[in-house]
């Protein structure tokens, strides 16, 4: 499937981005891969959106809906694409140069590959300070990644650059009030199914960690209860992901323990932890952060400080 000169589309869904977006489109049209078009699926934007996407002009395609979800604003984007292959991209994130031409060499140097992901940098609010690179938290795989795909998310969105046939043939984002969290992890795994990935190890994105993304503003509940459905469709559809199942719910169980743990809610963080230890109590880590949440304040505050002196030292020796 290969191209001489494949073409890129990007695809932005916006909600109230005004305030992020200008900089995230300015990061797409300096980057010294030409893109085909830049098209910014406005879900509904109450903000200035509007004005700062048209006063890019012709190289930016502005198409306004009514809000219905990420999701739905992605397929509309995915259908009007024309690109050989769509790059997604949140409002708030940012590309750092040469992140598309190191994809597209990426993927033909792996021509069995019909995607490809990159690293990327965990910011803050500004996109100013660096925090950490994702692949220090989660382990990056290539080639077949059905399997630890399963286990967890560790495809960043904003860094991912997916042919356009792939993405129809596996039938874009699934849509509904429902379906409103990690439906990029539903996707993945859906594709993921029927094609290997290749991946780019340097850190090519930016992904600002604020309060008001999408996964921070959702109840724990809610984010749980989606993630343990996108686990559980994933293995009625392959059976042979059976013995991975309990772990990966585990992970997600665990997951919310430690943001809920993070957030001082106690009771709710063992609730959690307690579930993911009687789905898989092997992981000793799990039980450390279960004993957290009995502990006082603060002892809790005491190793709380010494962790992070011990990050802070360790990022110090970081490439």
């Amino acid at each position: 499937m290969g191209d001489p000169v494949p073409s890129v589309s990007v695809v932005i869904a916006a909600y109230n981005a005004a305030c992020w977006i200008g900089e995230t489109i300015r990061s797409v049209l300096t980057q010294d891969y030409p893109v085909a078009e830049v098209i910014v699926v406005d879900d509904g934007s109450t903000d200035a959106t509007r004005d700062v996407v048209t006063a890019f002009g012709s190289p930016v395609r502005y198409v306004y809906q009514e809000n219905a979800g990420s999701a739905a604003a992605r397929n509309a984007g995915i259908r009007l694409a024309q690109g050989t292959y769509i790059a997604f991209l949140d409002a708030d994130d940012l590309w750092l140069p040469g992140k598309l031409s190191a994809q597209i060499a990426c993927l033909q140097a792996h021509p069995e590959c019909n995607w490809c992901y990159t690293d990327a940098w965990l910011t803050d609010e500004t996109a100013q300070k660096r925090r950490v690179r994702l692949s220090r938290l989660v382990p990056m795989r290539a080639g077949q990644v059905l399997q630890p795909l399963l286990l967890g998310n560790f495809v960043p969105f904003s860094s991912a650059l997916v042919r356009r046939e792939v993405l129809t043939a596996v039938g874009g984002f699934r849509e509904g009030p429902d379906r409103r969290i990690s439906e990029d992890w539903d996707l993945w795994l859906r594709v993921a199914a029927h094609h290997p990935i290749c991946y780019v190890a340097q850190p090519l994105v930016l992904i600002r960690d604020h309060p008001n993304r999408k996964t921070g503003t959702a109840a724990l509940e809610e984010l749980v209860r989606a993630r343990v459905r996108i686990v559980e469709e994933a293995v009625a559809r392959h059976p042979a992901l059976e013995p991975l199942r309990r772990i990966a719910l585990a992970g997600i169980y665990e997951g919310a323990g430690r943001k809920a743990l993070a957030q001082h809610r106690h009771a709710e963080a063992r609730y959690f932890l307690g579930r993911a230890l009687r789905l898989h109590p092997w992981a000793l880590r799990r039980w450390g952060y279960w004993m957290a949440g009995w502990l006082p304040g603060s002892v809790r505050r005491l190793l709380g400080w010494l962790r992070a002196q011990w990050w802070k030292r360790t990022k110090q020796h970081l490439p």
